[in-house]
């Protein structure tokens, strides 16, 4: 009788467990990210900044970021995407607690997390000590202006 019983409350147990397989979607709660949002704050120089050491602080090459941009929440981190001046793309999650990690867009699908979003490189900052004298309209205005003479 008491096996009977319970083969009859196991889907009343079961039910009271709610679904067993969730969406994986936003279920609306997110996380406070203060790292984030001072990010998100920062000026592009510093966010480049701020990225490229995520990037290298994890072991990953990165000879300059020359774009990033802020993409979106994820399973309690915020998912940012750079873009290095070797061409590649990385995801960068941010964690409420400030643990970060970095992944190669290229593997997020195999990794089942959300494709990156490609970021065009920005136009040289003027404040950038990287780019000065050393883009293309800086060499080609040098140039043509050496040329005239």
């Amino acid at each position: 009788m008491k096996a009977l019983l319970s083969v009859a409350l196991l889907p009343l147990a079961l039910a009271a467990c709610g679904d067993l397989n969730p969406d994986k979607g936003d279920n609306g709660i997110h996380v406070a990210n203060p790292d984030s949002e001072r990010l998100k704050a920062m000026s592009p120089l510093n966010q480049r900044l701020a990225l490229m050491r995520a990037i290298r602080d994890t072991g990953n090459r990165c000879h300059r970021v020359v774009s990033g941009a802020y993409q979106q929440y994820y399973r309690g981190m915020e998912m940012w995407v750079a873009l290095c001046e070797e061409g590649k793309h990385w995801a960068v999650f941010i964690a409420g607690n400030s643990d970060v990690q970095v992944r190669d867009c290229d593997e997020n699908p195999q990794l089942s997390l959300p494709l990156c979003r490609p970021v065009a490189p920005m136009p040289a900052d003027p404040n950038d000590p990287g780019s000065r004298g050393g883009n293309a309209m800086g060499n080609a205005a040098g140039n043509s202006s050496r040329n005239a003479q």
